[in-house]
């Protein structure tokens, strides 16, 4: 080991003597402590004479400082996992690294609860999809009105994490206008009195469509589109349907909003094999062409039998509903060729190919809820007010008797705590001026009304009636909120709020039950479907669109089924209290007929969702092999190991990389196909400040360079055929062409060698199974709790993970776990 100089020694005490701040004293402790550890085995690579990014000779000691305490706890976390120094290097002397460590962990402890102070959560906003669901669960509005709402609110700010930490939130005017005019709409979804809306039915008889007449015997350009049958018209063109083969144009008009029943009849046209009718929720501005704007769902057609589905979509004015083919095989219908009558649109009379055909439309609505006019939302919201046979209010007492009933009602349940002395008549007095103006009811106790849904005690989380009292522990209520927006993501409901108020729901026992009562609700749909789109980034997979031409098995089904694998894999996870392992590797996956066949899983029918165990062989099992990752990893074209290789740092394993130096350049991939990824690699680390980095990214994106951008398996690379000239000014994507060989194999930072996606994820589960755990504990107290883990939390979280190490880390007794802690129960 290297002596300490007299010199270097003194440098850094003499740094220490100029510290001012209250923690100088710890801060001179913990460096005196470490510089002998620094100065022997540190300087030699980070000083101003190496070219790491990190030049220990600059870093002060002061840890009030929020970027050196940064640095400083990446130097323990690198010491204390054996990873510094390398092991080539000369090993310090074991002594000098404990005292260091201990020295160092202490200040860093001290350091991040001085900087957090008494209360480890800042006082917390409602995100907007949190509060979306609470205005649906607390007003009984439609889920699509309720969803509806989120547009109108500003978005969250990006900080790379969870929405709901609430030192990224905000609250600005722009804020408050948006609660108002949100409020407003949630009102006018919930305030519906007077004469029901007539419901009607329209029916669509394709057969008779005087329109698909006209379209079908069409001479001009882009003539036929669809083929004429006895009883049917025949779709073969998906992108037809879009502006052609849709309820508008046969005259269907929605004019008041509201649920619809939707029922098609269709029959498979000349198909040999299952076919599929998607129907989707269009809109129409103006004259323009419809744009599709939700997938509502998707039939499969087998056989030669008429098949009836039925959707019930929320339709606004102007929606429309275009049924769309697909999995058409077969020659695809293309433009028309000049002297062949046989060829383009308007020779389908002749085509040979797949189609759907298409019998009847029926669209009915709008429903009545519950077949109740006014709905039970209205009655509910209105308490103690009564409706006559025409749907209009009749008053049993004084106006502002039933005003202070329906804020007395209300307010407890938005603010989700009971109310203090005065804050009924707080609310309800803001009626008075327009009662004693002689306004109509409904205008009046829409005023109090709009100022519950946007005030500080429903917008924020607080865990008691004033915001303001400093409390270490939550109060019962303040638990009921952090476990139902955790759980439900959304206010909590009468069992939690009754049990809150009689002081019993803190006792682990009774936590415990509510915990699995919560999880096996079908409300921790929301839960599962919030945590896995921030934790594994499926919010982004519409982001990108994949090339049509290299990738044309793509469209909104498969993006859609991708989604739904990923969250039917965590949500079994918890169902079944698997291990947290399983997000590495496991046995089974969730597909339909469409990603099973994009998977090359045989025998699989029907486009329903079901789990399935995987061949032994198969290269599929666990998260990183499952095409949603694959795709929000991938940039529609090709793909590159560094995002995929950051995916699995950051998001499975909680250790991101860090950003590259500003000097070096960004890695692009070869379109062309003349080098490979590998290859540019190479080249790239040969950058010594590269790669220290690339050692440890690089691995885990190569074992997934086995899957294309939409988590196909290959061998080879595809490489883009360009676009052909069909004439008529129309081009097509060429088919694509095969590419350089596909090479998934690398060697570990540990220096373990793997071939493979299945040899990498055999590595990953030996040796960072509990950090896999680690994360995703970690994960999960910040989404519920709000509050980014820190240093000082570290231990905390250690012990979950200790708890769960001998079963293998169950996720489901993992949140259980998480609930109990102290991090979870306390502000």
């Amino acid at each position: 080991m290297l002596t300490l100089s007299t010199t270097r020694l003194a440098t850094l005490i003499l740094v220490l003597a100029t510290l001012t701040a209250p923690g100088a004293a710890a801060a001179q402790t913990f460096a005196a402590d470490v510089a002998p550890l620094v100065e022997s085995s540190c300087l030699q690579c980070h000083s101003a004479r190496t070219v790491t990014p990190l030049n220990l000779e600059r870093l002060g000691f002061d840890l009030t400082d929020p970027e050196t305490l940064k640095v400083w706890e990446r130097v323990y976390e690198r010491l204390e996992k054996g990873e510094m120094p390398p092991a080539a290097a000369p090993r310090p002397d074991a002594a000098v690294v404990a005292t260091a460590l201990g020295s160092l962990k202490q200040a860093l402890v001290d350091a991040s609860r001085a900087a957090r102070g008494e209360q480890r959560t800042p006082l917390r906003r409602l995100t907007r999809l949190e509060y979306a669901y609470t205005m649906q669960d607390l007003l009984g509005i439609d889920e699509v009105v309720a969803s509806n709402l989120i547009p109108l609110l500003p978005a969250e700010a990006d900080s790379g994490g969870f929405d709901t930490v609430a030192a990224y939130q905000s609250m600005s005017p722009i804020h408050v206008r948006s609660y108002l005019e949100a409020a407003d709409r949630a009102l006018d979804g919930v305030l519906l009195v007077g004469p029901a809306p007539e419901t009607d039915t329209y029916v669509i008889e394709y057969a008779k469509s005087e329109y698909l007449h006209r379209v079908a015997n069409n001479t001009g350009l882009g003539q036929g589109i669809v083929k004429q049958l006895d009883d049917a018209y025949v779709a073969f063109i998906d992108a037809a349907s879009t502006y052609t083969v849709n309820s508008q144009s046969e005259g269907h008009r929605v004019t008041v909003p509201g649920r619809y029943r939707v029922a098609v009849e269709a029959y498979p046209h000349q198909a040999v094999s299952p076919v599929t009718l998607s129907l989707y929720r269009g809109h129409r501005s103006g004259g323009g062409v419809p744009a599709l704007e939700e997938l509502l769902g998707e039939f499969d057609l087998i056989g030669e039998g008429i098949r009836t589905v039925e959707v019930t979509p929320y339709l606004r004015p102007g929606d429309l509903i275009a049924p769309v083919p697909a999995d058409l095989d077969g020659p695809r219908p293309t433009h028309a060729v000049p002297g062949d009558p046989h060829s383009g649109f308007g020779g389908l009379k002749h085509h040979p190919g797949e189609g759907v055909a298409l019998k009847t439309m029926t669209i009915e609505g709008p429903l009545l809820t519950d077949g109740v006019w006014p709905p039970r939302s209205t009655r509910r919201l209105l308490t103690g007010v009564e409706f006559d046979a025409d749907g209009e209010i009749r008053l049993t007492k004084d106006p502002y008797g039933h005003i202070v009933d329906i804020v007395a009602a209300l307010a407890p349940r938005a603010f989700r705590r009971p109310l203090a002395d005065g804050e009924i008549e707080a609310y309800a007095s803001l009626a008075r001026p327009l009662l004693d103006d002689g306004q109509p009811f409904l205008d009046a106790v829409r005023l109090p009304l709009r100022a519950i849904l946007s005030a500080p005690a429903f917008l924020y989380h607080a865990s008691s009636s004033d915001p303001n009292v400093a409390a270490s522990t939550l109060d019962g209520f303040g638990l009921a909120t952090r476990l139902s927006y955790f759980l439900w993501r959304s206010m909590p409901d009468a069992e939690l709020l009754d049990l809150a108020g009689e002081g019993r729901l803190s006792a682990p026992d009774v936590l415990a039950r509510q915990v699995d009562r919560l999880l096996d609700d079908p409300k921790r749909e929301r839960f599962v479907k919030d945590f896995v789109g921030q934790a594994f980034r499926l919010n982004e997979l519409k982001a990108t669109t994949p090339d049509r031409g290299m990738y044309p098995e793509f469209d909104d089904r498969l993006g859609q089924a991708m989604v739904r694998e990923t969250e039917l894999f965590l949500a079994e996870l918890i169902a079944g209290d698997l291990s947290a392992g399983s997000l590495v590797d496991a046995d089974f996956t969730f597909v339909n007929r469409q990603l099973a066949g994009h998977y090359g899983i045989p025998g699989i029918t029907g486009e329903h969702m079901r789990k399935v165990m995987l061949p032994a062989d198969s290269p599929r099992g666990g998260l990183l092999t499952q095409a949603s990752i694959h795709k929000v990893t991938a940039n529609g074209t090709t793909t590159s190991p560094i995002p995929r290789g950051n995916f699995v740092l950051a998001n499975l394993l909680g250790r991101p990389a860090p950003p590259p130096p500003a000097e070096v350049g960004a890695l692009e991939p070869d379109t062309r196909g003349t080098t490979t990824v590998r290859e540019q690699l190479e080249a790239h680390r040969s950058s010594p400040v590269c790669a220290n980095c690339h050692r440890v990214i690089d691995p885990p994106g190569f074992a997934m360079e086995s899957f294309d951008p939409i988590g196909g398996f290959r061998t080879r690379y595809r490489l883009s055929g360009g676009e052909i000239d069909v004439g008529g000014g129309l081009r097509y994507p060429a088919p694509y062409t095969e590419g350089p060989a596909v090479d998934p194999s690398g060697v570990t930072p540990e220096g373990e060698a793997f071939a493979d996606i299945r040899d990498y994820k055999r590595l990953l589960l030996e040796q960072e199974l509990d950090q896999v755990a680690r994360h995703l504990a970690s994960n999960l107290l910040v989404f519920s709790t709000g509050a980014e883990i820190e240093f000082a939390d570290r231990d905390a979280v250690e012990q979950i993970v200790e708890r769960g190490r001998s079963d293998g880390h169950p996720v489901r007794q993992m949140i259980h776990r998480v609930v109990q802690s102290d991090l979870f129960r306390t502000r």
